[in-house]
């Protein structure tokens, strides 16, 4: 069985291990945003010495929000692996791939990557240039949605597309609200659903977490999990 891993940085950001490779998604950001965490100067010293974090085949940002993305961070990956490629929906590097059309797609050895603008959550976010994806490993499907507005008809649209997914990166926001529960269980299915977004104890000042432990029990999947610590690890089968 090939592994299938994800380790957790802080607030959405992962590391994905896919057999042999290796990808980031929204890994580094520093800024602090009210009610969220971002990685520390110890975390990101941690997150660098991490071994799941190493040589990253592919980096990938869903938006450039300031708690999903930091330039001086991602900035310094790129120096440290010259050789991974860097994707983003914003123009922010000379070496990077940029998102711009509603679809795209990428073929790396073990692994294809579809790509979808999707909207993020808040009208007050309409024009902001943010991308979800659907991982293919061998036949396991990852959807990775990013901030995209809970219950998106683009989203069910790009389901419909792609087909069932294995396991599926949620926002905690799509299992405590429930439009979101009832659109997982009518479109996403995923026999895995992982929980992220969420603060770290210190820093839930709003009670996410204990509001997206209790919806947890309501999930629509027969097993979820819910990211709440630190370089905590997490394996897929």
């Amino acid at each position: 069985m090939p592994l299938r891993q994800i380790t957790f940085s802080a607030n959405a950001g992962v590391a994905l291990r896919l057999g042999g490779v290796r990808l980031w998604v929204d890994a580094v950001h520093e800024e602090p945003v009210s009610g969220f965490s971002a990685l520390s100067p110890a975390l990101q010293s941690a997150v660098t010495a991490h071994p799941d974090f190493q040589q990253p085949n592919l980096i990938f940002c869903t938006h450039c929000h300031p708690d999903h993305f930091s330039r001086r961070l991602l900035g310094q990956a790129m120096e440290r692996w010259p050789l991974s490629e860097v994707i983003l929906p914003e123009p922010q590097f000379e070496r990077q791939l940029l998102l711009s059309q509603p679809r795209e797609r990428l073929v790396l050895p073990e692994l294809s990557v579809q790509f979808a603008h999707l909207p993020h959550e808040g009208k007050e976010y309409a024009a902001v240039a943010h991308y979800g994806c659907v991982l293919d490993h061998q036949g396991f499907r990852i959807l990775i949605a990013g901030d995209c507005a809970v219950a998106s008809p683009i989203l069910r649209k790009f389901l419909l597309e792609t087909g069932p997914v294995d396991l599926a990166l949620l926002n905690f926001t799509w299992i405590t609200l429930s439009k979101g529960r009832r659109f997982i269980e009518q479109f996403i299915r995923p026999r895995h659903l992982a929980v992220y977004h969420l603060p770290f104890e210190q820093d839930d000042i709003y009670a996410y977490r204990r509001a997206a432990l209790r919806a947890a029990e309501q999930a629509p999947a027969e097993d979820v999990r819910l990211f709440l610590n630190p370089l905590q690890r997490e394996r897929f089968s």
